[in-house]
Formats: structure tokens, sequence, C-alpha cells
């Protein structure tokens, strides 16, 4: 039996200090704290989130959608990003159908025309569609289903009180048809050694994402072995009949927190055919806003989509494409003035092999081409 507990918080968003470069969120908020899906492999349950008891105590933060509506009408550095609700439980998780807490906090992300993307494993979000769509229309709204296996028996061992795989990609079809406009998919996140990184299932949480009518597919090979959420997965894995598993992966991580990178090479390769496959695209399109940052955020995207591709390919990350793609969103004025200016050079991590890359893609910008339009009259 699940305990409920209302509570007030002083703090309702998160500013992140550089965007998610696979979600694209720049702020993230929790309307509850623990999770009633009872996922065995969630990382939340890992001590750096200080949930104590995570599925057997919800707490309910008691008018987070009055003290959402205040944030944002106040915000004086606030500009409107991407939000990303729930990171450390779902937002759907069964107390929603009840209380309506998430859909409360939608109709003020509405409001405020603030961009959305949310991950579930829960069909209940179809509830919502009405708002979702409205957010969609007015800025960019993202919704990704956390779908880890076809197999419904291995699924509802490892998500006991989720929706079935089956249901989720239900509910994946029906947004896809009712609201064409949000960008929707699958996050194929944790894949778990031993139990879900065969090929057969591989292929099918993919095919059955492409059929679904699905926009994307992000995948990530593993999962986190952190402390207390690797103690509590690995028990649960002793006391079913996949006990066999907990040597193996004991094997491959070998006290690490991930597992080695040519496991996940492998893996990647694998996922990177199969999207080629059934041309399905690997990343979100990301929100550009049309203020000032319009073509940081183009750009960044050009860069942190490169840095991605490329690692899949490679296996090697290339950690200056990458800082240069995150440190982009933090600039405080437009790179296309800074172009102009002839000072790419002074931003972080931009060297001359990125600026050679990008600057084809500002040529072809509007504010360029009327520069260059009116320079011969000059």
């Amino acid at each position: 039996m699940v305990k409920y507990i209302y509570k007030e918080f002083k703090s309702v968003l998160n500013k992140l200090k550089y965007h998610d470069s696979w979600f694209w969120s720049r702020y993230t908020l929790n309307a509850y704290s623990g999770c009633a899906h009872a996922c065995i492999y969630c990382d939340a349950r890992s001590e750096r989130y200080y949930i104590e008891d995570f599925e057997n105590e919800v707490i309910i933060k008691t008018n987070f959608d009055k003290k959402l509506d205040q944030r944002l009408k106040r915000a004086r550095t606030l500009l409107p990003d991407v939000i990303a609700p729930g990171g450390v439980n779902d937002a759907y998780q069964p107390i929603e159908k009840k209380i309506e807490h998430t859909r409360k906090v939608l109709e003020v992300i509405a409001k405020y025309k603030y961009p959305i993307n949310i991950a579930t494993k829960s069909k209940l979000v179809t509830r919502d569609i009405d708002i979702l769509k409205k957010i969609a229309d007015d800025t960019w709204c993202t919704i990704g289903f956390s779908i880890s296996t076809t197999n419904e028996e291995l699924a509802k061992f490892l998500e006991p009180y989720s929706s079935s795989p089956s249901e989720r990609l239900e509910a994946l079809k029906e947004i896809k048809n009712r609201a064409p406009n949000i960008q929707i998919g699958t996050y194929f996140i944790p894949i778990i050694p031993f139990l879900e990184d065969n090929y057969e299932n591989l292929e099918d949480v993919i095919k059955k994402t492409k059929e679904a009518g699905a926009d994307f597919v992000l995948f990530s090979p593993g999962l986190t072995m952190r402390d207390s959420q690797a103690q509590y997965f690995l028990k649960k894995l002793k006391e079913s009949k996949y006990k066999y598993i907990v040597k193996l992966l004991l094997e491959l991580y070998k006290g690490q927190m991930h597992p080695p990178s040519d496991y996940i090479k492998k893996i990647n390769d694998k996922l990177w055919k199969l999207c080629q496959k059934y041309t399905i695209n690997v990343r979100v399109k990301r929100w550009i806003p049309s203020d000032f940052r319009k073509w940081n955020y183009k750009i960044s995207e050009l860069l942190l989509n490169k840095e991605y591709v490329d690692w899949l390919e490679t296996g090697k990350s290339n950690k200056t494409l990458m800082w240069a793609g995150l440190n982009l969103n933090n600039l405080e004025e437009s790179i296309l003035d800074v172009y102009k200016r002839g000072e790419m050079h002074t931003l972080k991590s931009f060297n001359s092999e990125i600026i050679e890359f990008i600057e084809p893609y500002l040529e072809k910008s509007k504010e360029i081409k009327q520069k260059k339009g009116l320079e011969k009259f000059l």
C-alpha cells in the first residue's frame, strides 16, 4: 500500500547550468517525490536524490501549480525554454489519475507558452492531449514513452505498476493520430545487459515504435549501477528467475557505474543500423526560439547532433565539439553578431575546425544575406 504525503516546498523549477543535449530541456520540475511505478532499476533510488522509501511513500507537493505560476509570472531572468517534468519520477504515476497534479502544471506551462518534453511509462498521458496539443501549437511539445522491452512478462517484473509496453505503443499511436503536431517517440532507456540487449528485442522495440508512427528513438545501452540503486536492483534480480544475470552484470561492470565503452559501442552499432533500416531519427528535433537565441540554438543543435552521430559511428566522443555546442546555448547575444564582428574565435571551445564547419550555415541565414546584399550599395 502506497502512503501519500502532502507537503509544501519552496522551490518548484530548477534551471540547468547547461541544456540537456538529448531532451533539449533547460528546466526541470517534479510535482511529486517518489514514484509508485516502482521500477526496480530506477536511478532515482540512488543516494544522491535523498528519497528514503522510493515507491512506498510518495510526496505530493501542495500548491505546486500556483507556485509555478508565480515563478513564471515574476521571472525577470528566465527566458522561455523547454521544461522537463518528472526527472526523478513519472509525472503520470497512478495517483495522477485521481488528483490531476500534472494536468494543473501543464495548464500553467501552456499559459506562459513554455515548450515541454515529457518522458513517461503511462498511457494516462493521453488524457491531456488537449493541453499538450495547445502547447505544441503555441511553442513545442515532445513526448517520449520509455520502452526498454516488448516482452510483457519481463516488463511486469522490471516496471511492475507502469502501463504495459503494448499499452504505451498504443498510446503513442493515439497521440500521433490525434495530435500530429506533437513530436513523439520512444526513449529506449535503459537497455539492461543480458535481459534486453539481444538483437530480437532491440529490433522489436524499434520496429514497433516505427509502426506506431513515432518520430524518433533515443537509445542508451546499459543502465547505471550506483550505490543503493544498484543494491536494490541486484537484490530483486537474485529473488527472481532472472538471478542468472547477476554474476554476468558484476563481471561486465567490474564495480563501475556504467558498462565498459566496448560494450556500449557494440550495442550502439546494432541500434544505429536498426534505426537506419527502419528510417527513424535517433535525435529529437529541437525547439528554436524566435529571439536572439535563434541561431545559437540552431548551431548548437548542429554541433551536438554531429558529436552524437560521430560517437555512434566511431565510439569516440569529440569533447571540444560537445562543449562548443553546450556553451553556445549560454551565449548572451546572437552568434550572428559575433560572426559579423569576426570574433568567432573568442567563443568558448570554438577552434578553427568548428568555425570552418559552421560558417556555411551562418552564411545561409537571412540576417547575414541581407547584410551582404546591402554591401554593394555602400
